[in-house]
This record gives C-alpha cells, sequence and structure tokens, in this order.
C-alpha cells in the first residue's frame, strides 16, 4: 500500500543559524528556523499588510545539511522544498509536545530578494576538516564542466578555460527589505539577541517572536519559513 508525503515549498527568511546535530561517526545533520510572513492587500487603503508571522522548523541531512550550515545566515530570504512531518517528544514536567517539522530536500536562497551565485565542492574540498568560520579548510575554487570557474557568493565569474576564480571576490551590497526592526528568535528565549540576530535586520522582513514553547534538546534545536 502506497502512502503519500507531504511535500510542500516554503519561502521566507533565516530565523536562527543553522545549529548541527548528530552523534559521532552517524549521518550529519542540521535544523535552522524559518519564518513565513503572508501578506495581504487592505480593500479599504490599497496598502499592503502583514499577517502574523509563522514560524517553523527546518531540518537537512548529510550534503544538505554541510552546505547549508556554509551558506544561510540569519535573515536571508530562502526557499526550501521538503516532507512535512511530525515530531513528539516528553518534557521534564512529563507533558507530551509536538510540532511540524520540514525535512528538507531542496534548499536554496529566494533571488527574488538578492543575488546568490553558486561554488561547487569538489569532495576532496568538502571532506577537508572546517576552519573557525565554518568554511572548508581548502577553498579552492574547482573548474566548471564548461572550463569556467565557479565563485563564492558575491564575486564574479569568470569563463575563460582555465582561468582562475577572483581571490578576493567583491561583495554586492545587501538588497533591503521593508518592516525591519522586530525581534528574531534566538536558541535561547532567556537570552539577548547575538549578533547575527542583530544583523538579520539588514535583510529579513516581518520578524516576529518564535514560539516559546519548542524542545532545545540536542535532536531538536530550534530551526524554521514567508510568503513574501
Amino acid at each position: 500500500m502506497a502512502i503519500q508525503q507531504g511535500t510542500v515549498t516554503i519561502t521566507g527568511f533565516v530565523g536562527s543559524m543553522p545549529v548541527p546535530f548528530g552523534r559521532s561517526g552517524g549521518v550529519e545533520g542540521c535544523s535552522f528556523r524559518m519564518g513565513s510572513t503572508r501578506r495581504y492587500r487592505d480593500g479599504g487603503t490599497g496598502e499592503w499588510r502583514n499577517m502574523p508571522t509563522t514560524w517553523i522548523t527546518v531540518k537537512a541531512f548529510r550534503t544538505l545539511a554541510s552546505n547549508a550550515r556554509m551558506s544561510l545566515h540569519v535573515g536571508e530570504a530562502a526557499i526550501v522544498t521538503g516532507v512535512l512531518s511530525t515530531e513528539e517528544w516528553t518534557t521534564q514536567n512529563d507533558e507530551r509536545r509536538s510540532r511540524i517539522v520540514v525535512e528538507a530536500t531542496n534548499i536554496g536562497h529566494d533571488i527574488n530578494y538578492g543575488v546568490s551565485e553558486l561554488k561547487k565542492f569538489q569532495k576532496s574540498d568538502r571532506d577537508a576538516p572546517a576552519q573557525g568560520n565554518g568554511t572548508p579548510a581548502n577553498p579552492g575554487l574547482p573548474p566548471s564542466p564548461g572550463g569556467g570557474t565557479a565563485t563564492a557568493a558575491g564575486g564574479t565569474a569568470t569563463a575563460g578555460a582555465g582561468q582562475q576564480a577572483d581571490a578576493h571576490p567583491v561583495h554586492p551590497t545587501p538588497v533591503t527589505f521593508d518592516n525591519l526592526g522586530e525581534e528574531t528568535p534566538t536558541d535561547n528565549p532567556q537570552t539577548s539577541q547575538t549578533q547575527e540576530t542583530s544583523q538579520a535586520q539588514e535583510f529579513g522582513s516581518g520578524f516576529a517572536e518564535s514560539p516559546l514553547d519548542e524542545s532545545t534538546t540536542e535532536d531538536m534545536r530550534p530551526a524554521g519559513e514567508a510568503e513574501f
């Protein structure tokens, strides 16, 4: 008997930095929060208004998880495609809790709101030990199949065969959004905003507080979605 899976596509903004999880020697994973803020046009004034932000947890595994950790930053517009699932757990007070999670199959930036460039990894680059800033120890850019070279995000692509990518890419001016300044959720609601959350005001729109009843165990880190 076939069982249909609820595949969904979510557009929104990244609400928290991807948090790694998994056991040593096991499958690598990460989770993050996405905020989704629907907008509608007011029939009386003709102005666009925001509805309450919906927060959702997104989980990724294996290569997708590794690349998400190096690609996503708080406040960036993103698109996630995946399968809906429900996680259940019991709190320390023996209370049953559950939440909807999207197990991602695809993650990318929403280029309606900015510019993004793909940097392809060779297997040796991906397997190299990570540096403190989350980038591979060997940041070399492999040649693309067409003879050009891929560039890091914000760089300028080159097309000539055998040419090297710009070692110092020029980062374009970030695209700004309206409705800035509201607070994004943090992994620990009791602590002050992190530096990443503060920087999110350059990118995000329609920030709202995240529900505080999420589990913060190792396997259920806060993660997150928005319709613009």
